[in-house]
Order: structure tokens, then C-alpha cells, then sequence
């Protein structure tokens, strides 16, 4: 029997694992999306393209561009000003350890970079990776990196739903390892419940 994770189910999966929802307002999660602070690990579970695109594009909005921001993509981005990094390119060299090599990749990032700003990576579609065997390099590093990532990053990671269908127990997995959860279809912005002050603010919008 197929354990097919149904569009109304995402919610209560995530509800079950500790996350409160705290908007489900486009305009206000645009703006957390625009405004993410330095140590927030942000996880979009998405069905639809050009919502992911739309969400790419806010994250990477002019004023938190520069050379210590970086995305890992399918296909090239027209977004300037920001490091592009191709999977199929990153993995042709690295192979199995993708994951080693772009944490270190972020490392250096966050290292270099000299401003009062977060440094900002996205990684568009992390299904991608696990296609080609990487799942548990995958999920292990989510878990490493926790709810809460460096002071100095904010991390935004983004999911293919459709890819994790049949998968649920990848999907709980990936959810416990972030802080914030947004999901498309039906739209909604998602908060584990022993974080901090934020969600009061966003309720409200």
C-alpha cells in the first residue's frame, strides 16, 4: 500500500512534530522570508515552480546580496550579484561528498565575509541529490546542522514535495531537522514550538 503523504496530511505531520503555525499570509511570509537572521534554518517543502522561484528571488532581494551569498541550483540563475553553484556541476567533481564539500563551501563563506549581514546560501531542490544516492549524506547533514545554524548564516534548504511522495519518513526527518517550515499548497509558515519570539510578530500580519 502506497505511504503517499497527501496535500492536507503536510500540515498535521508537521503539527505533530512540534511546529505551531504562524502565518499563512503571503505578504508576511515574503517579508520572514526577505528578513531571515543570522542562525535561522529555514526548510521549503514545495510543489509548485514558480513558488519556489518567487521564494529564491525574495530571499536574494538587492539589499542582503554580495559575494558572501550563494545558491545551489538546478539550472543557472538570472539573480546577479550572488555565488551560483550548479549541482551537476559540484557533483561531477565531488561525487559523495557533495555534502563535505558544500558545507566547507559555506564555511569559507561565512569566514569571508566582512559586513554586518548574515551570509546567505540556498539550496534549491535537495531531491536532486537523494535521486542520485545521496539521501542519508543528505539528511545526516541536515541533522548535524540543527533547528539553529551558525550566528553568522541563514540557510534557507528547499525540498521537491512531489520527489517525497511515497517517502514520509525522509519528509519527518528533514522537518525535525529545521527550525522553520514553510510549505505551498496550501501555503502556510511553520515554527518549532521551543524556538524564539518571532512567531508573535508574523501571527499578527
Amino acid at each position: 500500500m502506497s505511504n503517499k503523504i497527501e496535500t492536507t496530511n503536510i500540515s498535521a505531520m508537521i503539527e505533530q512534530n512540534g511546529f505551531g503555525k504562524i502565518s499563512d499570509n503571503i505578504e508576511a511570509i515574503v517579508k520572514f522570508v526577505q528578513s531571515m537572521k543570522g542562525g535561522e534554518h529555514v526548510i521549503f517543502l514545495w510543489n509548485n515552480e514558480e513558488n519556489k522561484k518567487q521564494m529564491i528571488s525574495e530571499f536574494f532581494k538587492q539589499q542582503v546580496r554580495g559575494e558572501s551569498s550563494g545558491l545551489f541550483s538546478v539550472e543557472p540563475t538570472e539573480i546577479q550579484a550572488i555565488k551560483n553553484i550548479l549541482y551537476q556541476n559540484f557533483y561531477n567533481t565531488h561525487k559523495s561528498v557533495f555534502l563535505d564539500k558544500a558545507v566547507e563551501k559555506v564555511t569559507r563563506a561565512i569566514s569571508a565575509n566582512n559586513s554586518n549581514k548574515s551570509t546567505r546560501y540556498a539550496f534549491e531542490d535537495d531531491t536532486w541529490l537523494m535521486k542520485r544516492g545521496l539521501k542519508k549524506e543528505v539528511l545526516d547533514t541536515e541533522k548535524a546542522l540543527g533547528k539553529e545554524v551558525d550566528k553568522n548564516l541563514s540557510l534557507f534548504c528547499m525540498d521537491h514535495r512531489h520527489d517525497l511522495d511515497d517517502d514520509d519518513e525522509t519528509v519527518e526527518k528533514l522537518i525535525k531537522a529545521h527550525g522553520y517550515i514553510i510549505i505551498d499548497e496550501p501555503l502556510a509558515l511553520y515554527k518549532w514550538k521551543n524556538g524564539s519570539s518571532t512567531a508573535a510578530t508574523l501571527s499578527q500580519a
